[in-house]
């Protein structure tokens, strides 16, 4: 994966608090003894672990995956044992551990990173609904139907991991990802991330950003105090995009381009001069 820029300009805003049993956390999980030790099901939209000491590896270690039904981490990591902390939403009686006395919640993966740790790290093992397992391969296609610029965002994705970025989806702000340092208890999230295709120096499908649609992006990111973050996924000239083996095959010769805008305040600056 290369890159044409490596600046990244952002102010770290810390959280007030942050829960001693989510500080102790590491840059990627580190697992011992089989290859494939954690087991996740595929559902058709998300990727879903369900075993406690697996979400919390994953969650600690890397910042994978949220909570199916919590903001952020599974109830399972913050010890809570109020059920009605989940937002009164009921799960059937079979999901509830009466000796724990709190509600069962799996952890999702949104698909670019569940493919990271099936591609990269190798340590997610991926079955469907019936228990069938999903190779790398079956995983990329799928994916690929199921989102139509999955390989863009899975180059994007690869490329913020490299820097050390904790990415989380950014559906809820309007964009692909959004990043944060070292992870989201810690910090808000610095940057909405915007990603557009880019092949042979023409942009695919006509998808640029126009003024109306970035005074869009630009009022959410200034009100929820992001910054936002354009990358550009520059494909190799001879791939054949329709071809998943090929794509699956190159995504090292990708290159990734990085933009970011800062909202200037042009009086402040005259005022400062």
């Amino acid at each position: 994966m290369a890159a044409k820029c490596t600046l990244f300009a952002f102010s770290l805003k810390p959280k007030k608090k942050t829960p001693p049993e989510l500080s102790q956390t590491l840059p990627l999980p580190v697992v011992d003894g089989e290859p494939l030790p954690i087991e996740a099901i595929f559902t058709g939209y998300t990727i879903d672990v369900v075993n406690p000491v697996d979400i919390r590896l994953l969650s600690l270690n890397g910042g994978f995956g949220q909570g199916m039904l919590s903001r952020a981490f599974p109830v399972c990591m913050t010890n809570a044992r109020d059920a009605t902390r989940k937002r009164k939403r009921h799960l059937p009686a079979s999901t509830q551990d009466p000796s724990a006395g709190m509600i069962e919640e799996p952890l999702c993966l949104f698909l670019e990173e569940a493919f990271f740790l099936m591609h990269v790290l190798n340590i997610l093992c991926l079955k469907d609904t019936r228990g069938n397992t999903i190779s790398v391969a079956q995983a990329f296609a799928k994916f690929r139907t199921v989102k139509r610029n999955f390989l863009a965002c899975y180059c994007a994705y690869l490329y913020l991991k490299s820097k050390n970025w904790i990415i989380k989806s950014g559906i809820k702000f309007g964009g692909d990802f959004v990043i944060y340092v070292k992870g989201p208890q810690f910090y808000h999230a610095s940057y909405i991330v915007l990603i557009q295709e880019v092949f042979v120096g023409a942009e695919m499908l006509a998808a640029a950003i126009d003024g109306l649609d970035f005074q869009g992006f630009n009022r959410i990111a200034e009100t929820t105090g992001k910054d936002l973050l354009f990358l550009e996924v520059h494909y190799p000239s001879a791939l054949d995009l329709s071809d998943d083996a090929a794509c699956l095959e190159r995504v090292k010769d990708v290159h990734v381009a990085e933009t970011f805008t800062k909202h200037h305040n042009y009086l402040a600056a005259r005022n400062q001069a």
